[in-house]
């Protein structure tokens, strides 16, 4: 960002989320039970039943499944940003601490939201992606024509606005993660303070890039519940392929910057101390020899270059690495228990 552009504003779900006495994951939980509520609502006085009685049991209905899942989705796309300002704001001390001022600044800018102009940018990507549901609504109508009465007296109309406000939500956060990496380069680029004794510091990076990823394996895993029930594949397939590059361009994209800093500033520090190692080889070697007094000596320049060579420039700790691997379980689980739900379903019935 600019210095130019000091106005922030946080977006709307975010603002939202201040007013209420929960925590974002409540209020994402409470969107979604009002949505899904609405559903059956409408499928009670006009749909088929959520509960279908079938030759292998009992089981959710196609809509009343569809339904249940898209509002998760609802209930996550718009907590997610109210998460992330959380993190940041809860990672500002650690991450300030290894920027200089003028970073500093960027980084609690950042903790706010994003500038004016991109929360423009969003809207745009917002309407784009809502125009494509409502191309795919068209397609899946097909040739079926409604009577508008009959139509109103359906639970059509829920679908034919929550999908649009899906695929907008979606094409929006894909503009939001573009926008965010390029913010996360300016802010490391001149203004990480790399101090190679102490690359603990920049576990921040890890810890961040392991809470966004979380975030997206977490939508990854609602997504895949559409393979427990009847959904288009191709949909689902692409839905669940974009959510899984999401989570690793998050984390990608917020480590990448440190990872490329510190490998700058260690890689100079090799350059230099090799120049001195070739400089004290080449004196020893001309039986000039080299005195306290000439600065270090061979074998402490060969200690401090192995040293250098050993340093980790990955900002990721022992816990960030299992609990990735945990996280990324998430979704696998999330499918195998809405799986074990329906067949325990089945049995009840």
């Amino acid at each position: 960002m600019s210095r130019e552009e000091p106005r922030r504003a946080p977006l709307l779900e975010v603002r939202l989320h201040a007013f209420s006495p929960f925590p974002p994951v409540v209020n994402g939980i409470l969107a979604s039970a009002a949505l899904y509520a609405i559903f059956l609502a409408l499928t009670t006085s006009f749909g088929p039943p959520v509960i279908e009685n079938t030759q292998t049991g009992a089981r959710f209905s196609g809509s009343a499944w569809a339904a249940l899942v898209m509002s998760l989705i609802f209930g996550a796309a718009t907590t997610m940003p109210a998460l992330s300002q959380r993190q940041w704001v809860k990672a500002l001390p650690d991450l300030t601490a290894v920027l200089d001022a003028q970073g500093a600044r960027q980084a609690e800018a950042m903790a706010v939201g994003p500038p004016v102009r991109r929360l423009r940018a969003g809207a745009l990507a917002f309407a784009a992606g809502a125009l494509g549901g409502v191309a795919l609504n068209v397609w899946l109508m097909g040739a079926d024509a409604f009577e508008p009465g009959a139509y109103l007296r359906s639970i059509r109309p829920w679908f034919d606005i929550v999908n649009p406000l899906l695929f907008g939500l979606g094409a929006r956060a894909v503009q939001l993660l573009r926008a965010d990496d390029q913010e996360m380069k300016a802010l490391t680029a001149g203004h990480l303070q790399v101090d190679l004794a102490h690359l603990e510091r920049h576990f921040v990076f890890g810890r961040l890039a392991l809470r966004g990823a979380l975030a997206w394996l977490v939508m990854t895993a609602i997504i895949l519940l559409f393979f427990v029930d009847a959904a288009p594949v191709a949909i689902s397939v692409g839905a669940v392929g974009l959510a899984f590059l999401a989570a690793a361009y998050v984390f990608a994209s917020t480590i990448g910057p440190a990872v490329r800093e510190t490998a700058k500033v260690r890689d100079a520090a090799l350059g230099e101390v090799r120049t001195r190692l070739h400089a004290a080889g080449g004196a020893l070697m001309r039986g000039q020899g080299a005195g306290e007094a000439d600065g270090p000596s061979i074998s402490e320049l060969a200690a401090y270059e192995a040293w250098l060579e050993k340093r980790p420039i990955w900002p990721i700790s022992a816990p960030i690495t299992r609990r990735l691997a945990l996280y990324g379980l998430i979704p696998v689980l999330a499918w195998f228990g809405a799986a074990a739900a329906e067949m325990l379903l089945n049995r009840l019935a």
